[in-house]
């Protein structure tokens, strides 16, 4: 986890005033964090990383609950109703919720005759990037090794429809050897020797290794067998390209383990 610098207004993805108001309804960080991709955007700007990105709109949160009830309680809570059941107004912004925590069923959810996988929401929160927004509030963001592995199992949920999701996962695998994690990634022995020193391998296997890690073993071996099941597909939807990165990463998500904690986030 780190704590980030404040961020002027015009570094910021989407308005600031959103922000503010989604950690004055929904509180300290802890049991919420920011995923999808304005935390992919902020993790690559709190980085200085310049690679492109994929244009969007839209915020995603994810929000601890007990159960159906209290989910809908907290989503009561945020802006105006939709006609989407986990779907928010908020000044005028899409805000799309996502629960966790105790209703999850093995890193599921069945909630509103819908299902679905929530496996790496609860590690995001545990382990946010603190970002000071110009206000002074604390915004919980999702660490780029963790939001690496939201995207695999988002993929792994919509493909071969949408493919959106790998060109997100390819994004944050380049950032991973970027700016602020490129230099991490330098003094990280244990990245670097695995992969025959090759700086922009080592910073996916650190990735895919310090992500990992903030899992316990049942749910570590979920995201392993998704990442075994999606192999195939990632490789498909990158036209067969960056078969290196993609088998560093996931190398580093084998290797990883309670050791590869180490202090700081990405």
């Amino acid at each position: 986890m780190r704590t980030f610098a404040p961020l002027a207004e015009r570094d910021l993805p989407v308005p600031g005033e959103l922000l503010d108001a989604l950690v004055d309804a929904l509180g300290p960080p802890g049991r919420w964090v920011l995923i999808g991709a304005t935390a992919r955007d902020l993790a690559l700007i709190l980085g200085g990383v310049t690679l492109p990105r994929r244009a969007t709109n839209d915020v995603d949160i994810a929000v601890a609950a007990h159960d159906a009830g209290d989910f809908d309680a907290l989503l009561a809570t945020i802006g105006e109703p939709t006609r989407a059941w986990q779907r928010r107004r908020l000044l005028g912004q899409q805000v799309d919720v996502v629960p966790f925590g105790e209703l999850e069923r093995e890193g599921d959810v069945v909630i509103h005759e819908s299902s679905l996988s929530v496996l790496g929401c609860a590690e995001a929160a545990a382990n946010a990037d603190l970002v000071t927004l110009p206000s002074g509030r604390l915004l919980p963001v999702a660490p780029l090794e963790l939001m690496a592995v939201l995207k695999l199992i988002a993929f792994a949920g919509r493909h071969p429809a949408e493919t959106k999701d790998a060109d997100d996962l390819l994004t944050v695998l380049r950032a991973a050897s970027e700016g602020i994690y490129g230099d991490e990634t330098w003094d990280d022995e244990r990245a670097m020797a695995a992969t025959d020193f090759d700086h922009e391998l080592a910073g996916a296997h650190r990735l895919g290794r310090r992500g990992i890690a903030c899992f316990i073993p049942d749910r570590a071996l979920r995201v392993h067998q998704v990442a075994k099941q999606v192999h195939p597909a990632l490789r498909l939807a990158w036209r067969g390209a960056h078969e290196g990165l993609l088998k560093a990463w996931l190398a580093g998500l084998r290797a990883g383990g309670p050791d590869a904690v180490e202090g700081t986030s990405g």
